[in-house]
């Protein structure tokens, strides 16, 4: 990144609709340190890129969308060096795994029905701290529907949960409305909940011609970026500009680099 060109390449993000009412206090998230924000985000990247190419797959090899009608949802999970998108049926109250789709370095591959759709104890408590997530979002609803990602929290034996809003019609990006959940082992309990904005915020696309572009946005909830930031910047290849605590912040795909100092030269 060019210092001289900074000023003039950071594009202001534009907020959604303005709110009918003052915006409440914000309310401080868990902070984590740089290199979990960077790896998490690229997980995150990761399993909603596996989600939606599986659905993709399985959409195109039914070829009939009222099949999927039977789908409660899904989880994705470690397969080797791939991962597995294992969409769910509810058989008797219980989850089970209607069909399998392998994804690998982004592309998914055949769509297999399971010789065993049994799930795992894990599988089962994932797709459950899933379901705990979705139950317990907080007053912040910025889409009808929302994204889903289930990761092992690293920290713990406990799952982490993150309630992602999608990209609307428009293809603004969704930098604010995103929830990131800790969840027990059992996947049952709600540990801590995170409302990682304290606004829906959704930041115009930068034309296709402007060179070097950024957006910025002011982050008031926590002093450093957030994991969905990293996740956005991959999604989007491109590069946010974050203000958090009087600091200021690139993140340019899982990268992340204080520039506080060459900005206040300027």
């Amino acid at each position: 990144m060019r210092v001289a060109s900074l000023a003039a390449a950071v594009l202001m993000a534009v907020a959604g609709p303005a709110l009918a009412q003052r915006a409440p206090d914000p309310v401080p998230i868990e902070e984590w340190s740089l290199e979990k924000v960077s790896a998490m985000g690229e997980a995150i990247y990761d399993h909603d890129r596996a989600a939606w190419v599986a659905t993709d797959a399985l959409l195109a090899h039914l070829a009939d969308g009222a099949r999927t009608a039977g789908v409660a949802g899904w989880i994705v999970v470690e397969d080797g060096e791939a991962l597995r998108v294992r969409f769910l049926r509810n058989d008797g109250g219980v989850p089970a795994s209607a069909f399998d789709v392998p994804v690998r370095n982004g592309r998914a591959g055949a769509v297999q029905i399971p010789t065993d759709p049994t799930l795992s104890a894990a599988e089962q408590a994932r797709f459950r701290a899933r379901q705990t997530a979705i139950d317990n979002i907080g007053r912040l609803r910025c889409s009808q529907n929302l994204n889903t990602v289930v990761l092992d929290d690293p920290d713990s034996d406990g799952w982490l949960v993150w309630l992602l809003t999608p990209m609307p019609e428009s293809g603004a990006i969704p930098i604010g409305g995103h929830y990131r959940f800790r969840i027990s082992a059992d996947g049952g309990a709600v540990l801590r909940r995170d409302q990682l904005s304290n606004t829906c915020f959704f930041a115009e696309r930068p034309p296709a011609e402007a060179r070097e572009a950024m957006l910025f946005y002011t982050q008031i909830v926590s002093k450093t970026p957030v994991e969905t930031h990293v996740f956005l910047s991959i999604q989007n290849q491109l590069t946010l500009v974050i203000m958090a605590d009087d600091r200021y912040f690139s993140v340019g795909g899982r990268r992340i680099a204080d520039i506080t100092e060459m900005v206040n030269r300027r």
